[in-house]
């Protein structure tokens, strides 16, 4: 029986995402899309990391780990994620953030099409219907293609991000069957930090911690996001999959709702069909990937 308490996990990822991604977004404004990634992550990472620590601590493991695996795919998955985070808060910085949210979400898309192909998952006929129906609702956001005041949507933004992450979350299994899903988490986000980083020195952009209320923007984002990781995972632990991983796919609709609120973001009727068709087949093809 589903209780409130086995909903919550979901429910409170969803929160932890989308307040993150928001607070991104205002940091990239401010301060630059790479800048506030590689910050993100490199904070993000301290909470999973005492999380692990004081986890391993109190009750040690009695987990094998599978370190070839995880020297294996730690790399990639960590280049894909980075990358990803880039892209992503570039388009929160530069498009509307109800597209660009809305787009990357289909990141469950690819990951479900890559796992088919390269792990042996089976997609059903109601996961291909589902994923035609996401296909759809990401054609209708790229055919309003005209500005929210006069700049870009940042769709193509969202499709790269949705790309990347979704490569990125393809290898979770593997890595969480490898190593647990906090240690996959900590290694991950640990040399994702790295990596944009080294984006950083690639295009000779310096490494700015910012002053004031934006330093707080940043401090937010960074320890929302990784606690979202947190929740999720104890979800995955305490709770059923079916009931934590639709709610979490759905923070999104936690950015959005913050941007329409507070930035007063007012897509048109196509842009609001889109984002409602794309959301809802994500939310429903995330339900039924995992029971």
């Amino acid at each position: 029986m589903t209780t409130t308490f086995d909903i919550s996990w979901g429910f409170f990822t969803l929160l932890a995402w989308g307040g993150a991604d928001y607070l991104a977004r205002t940091s990239s404004v401010r301060t630059g899309s790479l800048n506030t990634a590689f910050f993100v992550q490199a904070i993000g990472w301290v909470l999973p990391a005492l999380y692990l620590g004081i986890s391993l601590t109190i009750s040690g493991t009695d987990r094998d780990i599978d370190w070839a695996t995880l020297a294996r795919l730690v790399p990639l998955t960590a280049v894909l994620l980075g990358v990803g985070y880039s892209i992503y808060y570039r388009g929160l910085e530069v498009g509307s953030v109800s597209v660009v949210s809305a787009v990357t979400s289909a990141w469950l898309l690819v990951s479900v099409l890559l796992t088919t192909f390269f792990f042996d998952e089976v997609i059903t006929s109601s996961q291909w219907a589902l994923i035609l129906t996401v296909t759809g609702g990401i054609a209708l956001l790229s055919i309003h293609r005209a500005a929210l005041h006069g700049t870009g949507t940042g769709f193509w933004y969202g499709v790269g991000a949705m790309a990347f992450l979704g490569g990125a979350f393809a290898l979770w299994k593997p890595l969480t069957e490898a190593g647990g899903p906090f240690l996959a988490v900590v290694l991950v986000r640990g040399l994702s930090s790295i990596v944009t980083l080294a984006l950083l020195r690639l295009r000779e952009m310096p490494i700015i911690w910012p002053a004031g209320s934006t330093r707080w923007l940043l401090l937010g984002a960074a320890a929302l996001d990784a606690l979202g990781y947190i929740i999720y995972n104890m979800g995955l632990d305490r709770a059923s999959l079916a009931i934590t991983a639709p709610l979490a796919a759905a923070h999104p609709l936690g950015t959005i709702a913050l941007a329409w609120w507070l930035l007063r973001e007012r897509p048109g009727r196509l842009q609001v069909v889109g984002i409602s068709v794309t959301l809802a087949g994500v939310i429903a093809l995330s339900a039924i990937a995992v029971v």
